[in-house]
């Protein structure tokens, strides 16, 4: 609940309290509709889909395939291992109770 309330406050302060001629929300949207901000929203789209930019996550895809199959493996070697009934719990549940030694 205080989070909202932080969050609604932020967004009034953003959007009524004048910081020079401009809210900060006006700032903001005057820096993201610039010419140099277009340009670089421009620039990392043509970067992100380039073939070099897909070929490179192929590669680390590749790369990494074989430590998450030796996560996977020991994953499942855990879940099969606590999975067992354990074999030190049944034979101390089975023999009687050791007795105390003899005080003197």
């Amino acid at each position: 609940m205080i989070l909202v309330l932080v969050a609604v406050f932020f967004v009034w302060c953003g959007t009524t309290v004048k910081l020079g001629e401009y809210t900060c929300l006006g700032h903001v949207k005057r820096i993201w509709d610039s010419e140099e901000t277009k340009d670089l929203r421009e620039g990392v789209k043509e970067k992100a889909t380039s073939e070099t930019t897909k070929e490179l996550v192929d590669d680390m895809k590749d790369s990494a395939r074989p430590v998450v199959d030796r996560v996977k493996r020991g994953v499942k070697a855990g879940v099969e291992e606590a999975d067992k009934p354990a074999e030190d719990s049944r034979s101390a549940a089975e023999e009687p109770p050791a007795e105390p030694a003899p005080q003197d």
